[in-house]
C-alpha cells in the first residue's frame, strides 16, 4: 500500500470501505456520519457517529451498502466516485467528500508536476491536504458542506485529516480553529496509532489548546486509548500550565492508571514540569501502591524538585499515605536541604508519626543528613524512643 499512487490508494480505500459496508448495513442505516474510526465496530448515537467499520456508511455517502454491480460502486481502477453519487440521491459523506477532494488536489499537483504522483499512503495524504491547491477547489459547491461543518475554509484540511484517519495533523496551526464538539469526536474516535501521530505532531501550546477542549470522560477516553509511551511522550511536550490542566482534569482513577505506566525519563519530565499546586494535587490522589511506584522511581534531584513547593497539606497527605518501605526510601533520596524543608514545614505531630513509622536504623541515616540548623528543633517533636538517635 505504501508504494501506490496515491490516486489508486484512495480509490481502495472507498472499495474497502464499500465492501465493509456491505457488512454493516444495518449500522450504515442512520445515515451519513460525521465522525468514524478503523477500530472496533460500533453503532450510531445521537449525534450521528459511528467508529469501526460502520465508517463505510460515511464512505457511501451515508445510505448503507451498495449492492454489487450497482453504478454508484467505484471502478477497482479509477478515480473515487463524484461526491454527489449515491444511489438514493442523497448528499455525499464528509468522508466521501474529503476522500474526492484529496483526489482532486492530488490529480491537480500531479499535473502541475509533470505527472508525478504525491507520495501514497494514509501518511501521503498530510502533504496532500496541506496543499494550497486545496483552498482553490473548495470554492467549487461541491465542497461547501465542508467548510459549512467546521465554520470555516482554513479548517478542512484538519478536518478531513481527522476523517481519514492521517497519523498527522496537515496543518497543525490551524486545528484549532475546529468547532470544540467537531474536534473533540474526531480525536476520541480515532485508532490508537492514529491518534498517537495526530497527537504528537501538534507544537505544545496547540497540544494543550486540542486537549483542553475534551471533557474529562473524553481525556479519560484518549488517554486509555494511547500506547503508554506515546502518553509519555504527549504529555511531556505540553508546557506547565496546560500540562497542569490535563492531569487535574482527568479523572483519579485515569491519573493512577497512568502515571505509573508512564517511561521513567517522561515521568520525570512531567512531574518536574507540573506547577507546585498541579504536583500535590496529582500525588495527593493517589493509591499508597500507586504514589510509592511513581515517587520511587524517580532520581534523587527530580525528586527533591517534586518536594520543593508542595502546598503543606497535600505534602502531608502523601507523605502519610505512603508505606514506611516506601517513605523511609523517599526521605532518604530526598537531597540534604529538601528533607530537612520538608520536616520544617510539617506539622511537629506529622513529623513525629513519619519517623516512628521508620525502622531506627532508617531513622538515624535521615538524622545523619540533615543540616545541623534543622536538628534543635527535632529534640521536640521526636519520639522519646528516638532521642537517643537524635543525640
Amino acid at each position: 500500500m505504501p508504494n501506490l499512487p496515491l490516486a489508486h490508494f484512495l480509490t481502495l480505500k472507498v472499495v474497502a470501505w464499500s465492501l465493509a459496508g456491505m457488512v454493516t448495513a444495518g449500522a450504515a442505516a442512520a445515515g451519513t456520519v460525521a465522525f468514524t474510526s478503523s477500530g472496533p465496530a460500533a453503532t450510531g448515537n445521537a449525534s450521528g457517529t459511528v467508529s469501526g467499520p460502520a465508517r463505510v456508511a460515511a464512505g457511501t455517502g451515508g445510505t448503507g451498502a451498495t449492492a454489487p454491480g450497482s453504478s454508484t460502486a467505484p471502478a477497482a481502477a479509477g478515480a473515487p466516485a463524484s461526491p454527489r453519487s449515491s444511489s438514493a440521491g442523497t448528499p455525499a459523506s464528509p468522508v466521501r467528500l474529503c476522500t474526492d477532494l484529496a483526489s482532486k488536489v492530488e490529480a491537480a499537483v500531479g499535473d502541475a508536476q509533470g505527472g508525478a504522483d504525491v507520495v501514497a499512503g494514509d501518511a501521503g495524504l498530510a502533504p496532500v491536504l496541506a496543499n494550497p491547491e486545496l483552498a482553490n477547489l473548495l470554492a467549487s459547491p461541491l465542497f461547501q458542506p465542508l467548510v459549512s461543518a467546521v465554520n470555516s475554509a482554513a479548517a478542512v484540511p484538519d478536518y478531513c485529516g481527522l476523517l481519514l484517519d492521517v497519523p498527522t495533523v496537515p496543518v497543525p496551526g490551524t486545528l484549532t480553529q475546529l468547532p470544540a464538539s467537531v474536534m473533540s469526536q474526531a480525536l476520541v474516535a480515532l485508532p490508537a496509532a492514529d491518534l498517537a501521530g495526530v497527537l504528537g505532531s501538534l507544537p505544545g501550546g496547540t497540544l494543550a489548546q486540542a486537549l483542553g477542549e475534551l471533557s474529562p470522560a473524553q481525556l479519560a477516553s484518549v488517554f486509555s486509548t494511547l500506547p503508554a509511551s506515546a502518553a509519555g511522550s504527549i504529555l511531556a511536550s505540553l508546557p506547565a500550565g496546560g500540562l497542569g490542566s490535563v492531569l487535574t482534569a482527568l479523572p483519579a482513577a485515569s491519573v493512577a492508571s497512568l502515571l505509573p505506566s508512564l517511561p521513567a525519563s517522561d515521568l520525570t519530565t512531567v512531574l518536574t514540569t507540573l506547577p507546585n499546586a498541579a504536583t500535590g494535587t496529582v500525588l495527593a490522589e493517589l493509591p499508597a501502591a500507586d504514589a510509592s511506584g511513581v515517587l520511587t522511581r524517580l532520581p534523587s534531584e527530580a525528586l527533591g524538585n517534586v518536594f520543593t513547593g508542595l502546598p503543606t497539606g497535600d505534602l502531608s497527605t502523601v507523605l502519610t499515605t505512603l508505606p514506611a518501605p516506601a517513605l523511609g526510601t523517599v526521605l532518604a533520596a530526598l537531597p540534604s536541604p529538601v528533607l530537612g524543608s520538608v520536616l520544617t514545614q510539617l506539622p511537629a505531630s506529622t513529623v513525629s508519626s513519619l519517623l516512628g513509622s521508620l525502622p531506627a536504623s532508617t531513622v538515624s541515616q535521615l538524622l545523619g543528613k540533615l543540616p545541623s540548623s534543622v536538628l534543635p528543633g527535632l529534640r521536640g517533636i521526636l519520639p522519646p524512643s528516638l532521642l537517643p538517635q537524635l543525640l
